[in-house]
């Protein structure tokens, strides 16, 4: 086992079971409430007209990303060393740096998924109509939206059974999962660049 593997290891078993569990049940919330909306998107997907495709590439990216476990709510750290505590003691600033840094592993991985996210908002220019017609777009989007709700179902299942260093390495790995169901192939040169860069700094975060 490394330095650093031994760090976490001993970050995550000061955590209590209360804010475990506070946390298990804030990012349990969230997947459900996205599995509402791919349920939605989903059923809306077919009579969407060719030209509010983009318009609906862009609302299912944002609210993909609204609904990632990335608030201090969602995290046992934060919950247990946050508010009155002002990070005292937190196992996760002795090996990440505080998350109210600058430089931080989590300021990093923030400005980029903010810095995503106001791109896509902006994003109103399609790419080249001709590398992809309607129907072959929205077969896409169907996919990405079944695969990414079965994803956050997954997610919800086995928040129980996990333990404090176990929640957070598979909350990074959902997070970098599900951000791979963003349609980059229907957004931005510039989107897709800052999603390499969010993928790059999301590996700092546990």
């Amino acid at each position: 086992m490394t330095d650093r593997a031994v760090l976490l290891e001993a970050a995550a078993k000061d955590i209590d079971l209360a804010s475990l569990e506070e946390a298990k049940a804030a990012v349990a919330d969230t997947c459900q409430e996205y599995i509402r909306w791919v349920q939605m998107f989903s059923s809306r997907l077919e009579g969407v007209p060719d030209e509010k495709l983009h318009k609906f590439v862009r609302a299912f990216s944002l609210t993909m990303l609204g609904h990632l476990p990335t608030r201090p709510g969602t995290c046992p750290f934060c919950i247990q060393y946050g508010r009155d505590r002002a990070c005292t003691g937190c196992g996760y600033a002795v090996t990440h740096g505080r998350c109210d840094a600058d430089d931080s592993a989590v300021s990093l991985f923030i400005e980029s998924f903010l810095e995503l996210g106001k791109l896509i908002l902006q994003d109103t220019t399609a790419p080249d109509e001709a590398d992809s017609n309607a129907e072959e777009k929205k077969r896409l989007l169907s996919l990405l939206l079944g695969s990414s709700g079965a994803l956050a179902s997954q997610m919800q299942e086995c928040l129980p059974s996990l333990s404090t260093l176990q929640f957070m390495q598979e909350k990074q790995i959902y997070i970098s999962r599900m951000v791979g169901f963003i349609p980059l192939s229907l957004l931005s040169d510039d989107v897709k660049r800052l999603f390499c860069v969010l993928q790059d700094r999301l590996k700092g975060y546990w």
